[in-house]
């Protein structure tokens, strides 16, 4: 029974020596046995040795130093690492992301702009694309400036044109005023020129808001 396990234990000992995986890398074999590597990992590990191969490379290490399976357990931990970078990245972002949807949304639930009428003008030998906006303060206290920015798109989100909106004189609490304001056009550019030929039934104008500074000093941004 004893000389059985022993022959049994030495024939596993045998076929894990000779493991593919078990090989020290060599560049004049490397290509013949990633063959024989393949018959015994999957197409992720293959792909994962492949890619530690490179790297490691680039990185001037000595692959001959390495068996295949250190090579591929190297890219196993690299990868380990990549993917707890990658995850704490996208926890970041998505914190900030939210953060950023909780300002804009007090800063709306403040102050409104609408465009609701666009159109084109000469002065002065100059051209201006004219605009019409509605500023609502929907909150409790008189405003005293508001800051944001528009951006026009077409129907299906692609944006057209953006520009920085500012306006600063009062707006008592809960009131809405109107404003007209212009822009420069030039007519060699293509934003320039889209956004002077759409009517304004067939854009969308998007609204946000920076900064609101109310008449007793407080601000919100």
């Amino acid at each position: 029974m004893t000389r059985k396990l022993l022959l049994f234990g030495m024939t596993i000992l045998f076929f894990a020596c000779n493991s593919p995986l078990e090989k020290k890398f060599n560049e004049e074999t490397a290509k013949e046995d990633l063959k024989e590597v393949k018959e015994e990992i999957d197409s992720t590990d293959l792909k994962l040795l492949a890619g530690s191969m490179i790297r490691l490379k680039f990185q001037d290490k000595n692959l001959e130093d390495m068996t295949y399976g250190e090579i591929l357990e190297n890219g196993k931990k690299w990868k380990e690492e990549q993917d707890k970078i990658e995850a704490e990245q996208k926890a970041l972002a998505e914190k900030a992301a939210k953060e950023e949807a909780e300002r804009t949304k007090r800063l709306n639930e403040a102050v409104m702009v609408s465009c609701y009428e666009k159109g084109f003008t000469k002065y002065d030998y100059e051209d201006y694309i004219t605009y019409k906006f509605v500023i609502k303060n929907k909150s409790d206290k008189k405003i005293r400036a508001v800051k944001g920015g528009i951006t026009f798109t077409n129907l299906f989100d692609d944006k057209i044109s953006s520009l920085s909106f500012v306006y600063d004189q009062p707006i008592e609490a809960g009131k809405e005023i109107t404003w007209n304001a212009t822009t420069d056009y030039n007519q060699f550019k293509d934003e320039d020129q889209a956004l002077k030929n759409k009517d304004l039934k067939d854009l969308k104008v998007v609204w946000k808001p920076e900064k609101i500074i109310f008449d007793d000093g407080t601000t919100l941004e």
